[in-house]
């Protein structure tokens, strides 16, 4: 880069920071420092590559606490003059490489030299891939931009595939729900803008209740993470995360539409938000999304009665100011969805008749609709946030957070007569707290206190399939980081103590009220070194449990969306997980990029349904018989991600995913695990466009997904009533671009799945026994930026 490069970037990037400067001069210390302390301090230093140690000319460095940035000149220096003792967290960007962040702490004037990373994905997107040194010790990957953007118009758990290590566990083409390296429903925790989301999240068949169109990023955190989000979180996390509310003054927002083939689904979602100019705390967002599809087809047949209609709103305002803010927000989701009116079947005859057809009796008639009728379920879920922050000044950060949910399930199941009513009603409400201190870096360490609360009130109606309960949880943890240089040390403890009452009536009608009281303790211990060279290697050991819960210890009666019969176990015992995690991440590179992690999770008393030789015939049918048990588990496997460039815009994005469960009282394989998949596409980015042109932002992919058959399937004491199914390539495409009409920009892509039209089957779909997969789809999707302020 010669002189005049050097000298214009220098001003490009001071021009940049003139107001943001202009306005820290006017801007006190955020902070009261004695008298006698020593404010004459300066600190100083080199911006460098961390590679080449070249110096980087207009880098930008920052410091929140004190609101004042610094631009390094050519020769790399960077300055600040007249600091007071204390410590610093400094923010350091510059065009091509990675943003980090480093502590200084003043006791007199430092000189400290910063090295960036080189960014090897500047593409104008972001991709699904981990972070060197990451905040997090457990592997996590992250879905935003493009990414996200390609997978809008789909339910959370088909969101999520595009994760190694994540899949989904389905009920028809209609219900899905995320699966984390084996582990699913209330051993995968989700976070709902920060909320613990809690519904009847126990069935196979109950799909979380949250609307992906919400979300900027979605973050997952594999493996057990019981200390920071406690109990339960046997699986990992999946954390949905709407971006912040705008801080610059003015109203602007977007709108999705989606229109697919198959299920010829239709959908809308529309954002819009702003902050005001004479009070530029205050900030406020409103989101809607409509959803609607109609019966699936099958490479050869209609699925009847697998359509949906959704209805979802969200509103937000925010006061943020420098010490302190607070933010409300509400969300409704509402949902009905079909389920495949021939999983329930008249007599135990007609139902091994159905699963040795191969497919519903009814497919040579059925055809395309959007009229749902029974079997379905109708499910609304409510949650209202109230959330506040206060900065303590050198103390550090004290946030409290409060949750209301309401959770409203009614299934719908198939009845001779004429009656509106449901078959099943569930009532769930749920108050959650959480109050955290985070400490202002002591040294090299950093770190969180907290208590979180949880009480719970279960009612039902027309069926006691699962009882009354009441349940209240408490949690107190610790967590601190030590970092020096390129080594990072984590160690976590959590308690949490959680108590159950339930009121359920006996065959003889007699009330009875059994309690229960579950406590245990999660741990963390885990390090992580960059080694340099783009090469970084992190090991961990993490625990966590999970108590069972009403459904497992008292359910009894025919699920009815789920067309089961399930039997709890009133003598179940808490769940305790083990989690150890070796991973390698390669970053940055110009050419090739990746993650390995290796996993081995062992689980005691591991809760799962053992499907029973005989199926039960009841007076609305016959159904197949699952009863939970528990038994001794390990799930060991691997994910690894793969990017690599072959030229300029030309990526090779591979994702493989294997796993090995087992059960060790039987020793048998354990039931409905995931296959071994490889996925695997071929990316190519059109270059930039000239300046001023109609198109821009161009892109083709097209790859495929192999999925091998479940032989690792229990052989001596559980039988599954149908053998796994054959493995199955899919074929898959992706094709997008942005249009410009004048300042009006338009995004639009298509997405196409299965496009060889295979006929297949999920091990992991609970309708595999009488049905084939969906064939062929193409979804178009189209985003239009908005703005409605003054240019």
């Amino acid at each position: 880069m010669n002189l005049f490069k050097k000298n214009i970037l220098s001003l490009l990037a001071l021009l940049a920071l003139q107001g943001h400067q202009l306005l820290a001069q006017s801007l006190p210390a955020p902070a009261e420092v004695d008298a006698v302390q020593d404010c004459g301090l300066t600190l100083s230093g080199k911006v460098l590559d961390h590679d080449t140690r070249d110096v980087l000319v207009g880098a930008t460095v920052y410091i929140p606490e004190l609101d004042r940035a610094a631009i390094s000149d050519e020769y790399g220096n960077y300055h600040f003059h007249q600091l007071c003792q204390g410590t610093y967290s400094l923010r350091v960007t510059y065009v091509g490489y990675e943003a980090e962040r480093f502590s200084v702490k003043m006791g007199n004037s430092v000189t400290r030299d910063l090295q960036l990373h080189t960014d090897a994905r500047v593409l104008r997107t972001v991709e699904v891939t981990g972070e060197h040194l990451r905040e997090q010790a457990q592997t996590q990957q992250t879905l935003a931009g493009r990414e996200l953007e390609q997978t809008r118009g789909l339910a959370l758990a088909e969101t999520l595939k595009g994760i190694a290590g994540v899949t989904t566990l389905q009920t028809g083409p209609t219900i899905s729900k995320p699966v984390i390296h084996g582990l699913h429903s209330n051993r995968v925790l989700l976070l709902n803008n920060g909320v613990r989301q809690e519904g009847q999240q126990w069935g196979a068949e109950h799909a979380p209740e949250i609307d992906p169109f919400v979300a900027s990023e979605m973050k997952v955190i594999k493996g057990a993470a019981g200390v920071r989000y406690g109990a339960d979180a046997i699986g990992g996390v999946v954390m949905v995360e709407p971006k912040a509310l705008p801080k610059s003054p003015g109203i602007s927002g977007d709108l999705h539409l989606l229109g697919s083939t198959n299920n010829r689904q239709l959908a809308t979602s529309a954002t819009v938000e702003g902050n005001l100019e004479k009070v530029p705390p205050l900030s406020w967002r409103l989101q809607g999304t409509l959803r609607k599809a109609g019966n699936s087809k099958t490479p050869d047949y209609y699925l009847e009665n697998t359509g949906l209609k959704e209805q979802n709103f969200s509103a937000a305002v925010g006061y943020n100011k420098e010490k302190y803010g607070s933010e409300l927000y509400f969300s409704h989701f509402s949902t009905n969805l079909g389920i495949l009116r021939e999983s329930h079947i008249g007599s135990v005859k007609d139902l091994m008749y159905a699963i040795e057809r191969g497919r519903p009796s009814n497919a040579d008639n059925a055809d395309f609709t959007y009229t749902i009728n029974r079997p379905y379920q109708h499910v609304e879920h409510d949650l209202l946030k109230a959330k506040g922050y206060w900065q303590l000044g050198e103390a550090g950060k004290l946030e409290f957070v409060y949750g209301w949910q309401r959770n409203l399930r009614e299934e719908y199941d198939v009845r001779r007569g004429s009656s509106s009513l449901p078959s099943l009603q569930l009532t769930l409400n749920t108050h959650t707290t959480e109050t955290v201190f985070e400490h202002k870096p002591l040294g090299r360490f950093t770190g969180s206190v907290g208590v979180s609360t949880i009480y719970q009130k279960n009612t039902y109606q027309y069926s006691d399939f699962l009882p009354y309960f009441t349940g209240t949880t408490a949690g107190i943890f610790a967590m601190e980081k030590w970092q020096k240089d390129r080594l990072q040390l984590e160690a976590g403890l959590r308690y949490d103590y959680k108590h159950l009452q339930v009121k359920k009536y006996e065959n003889d009608r007699n009330l009875v009220k059994p309690e229960y009281d579950f406590n245990n303790i999660s741990g963390i211990l885990a390090a992580m070194y960059d080694v340099g060279y783009h090469l970084t290697f992190g090991l961990s050991a993490t625990s966590a449990w999970r108590a069972p819960g009403a459904n497992e210890l008292f359910s009894e009666g025919v699920h009815h969306s789920a067309a089961t019969y399930e039997e709890g176990n009133p003598a179940l015992k808490s769940e305790q997980a083990y989690n150890f995690e070796l991973s390698v991440d390669y970053f940055n590179n110009v050419r090739l990029n990746g993650t390995l992690s290796l996993y081995h999770n062992y689980i005691r008393n591991f809760i799962y349904l053992a499907p029973q030789p005989e199926p039960v015939l009841t007076v609305r049918g016959a159904f197949p018989a699952f009863k939970y048990t528990q038994a001794n588990a390990t799930f060991t496997g691997a994910d690894l991600n793969l990017n690599y460039t072959f030229a300029p815009g030309l990526v090779l994005e591979s994702k493989t995913s294997l796993l090995y469960a087992r059960n060790f009282d039987t020793d048998d394989h354990l039931i409905f695990m995931p296959a071994n998949r490889f996925n695997n596409s071929l990316r190519y980015e059109f270059g930039q466009s000239a300046e001023g042109s109609k198109i821009t932002g161009s892109y083709v992919s097209v790859g495929g997904m192999y999925v091998e058959e479940q032989k690792r399937v229990p052989s001596k004491t559980e039988q599954d009533f149908a053998p796994a199914p054959e493995g199955y390539f899919l074929l898959q495409a992706q094709a997008g671009t942005t249009f410009h009409f004048g300042k009006q920009s338009v995004e639009v892509s298509i997405t196409g799945n299965n496009l060889l039209n295979t006929v297949y089957r999920e091990y992991l779909n609970k309708l595999r026994y009488y049905a084939d997969e969906p064939g062929r789809l193409l979804m178009l999707r189209v985003r239009i930026p908005l703005n409605f302020s003054k240019s």
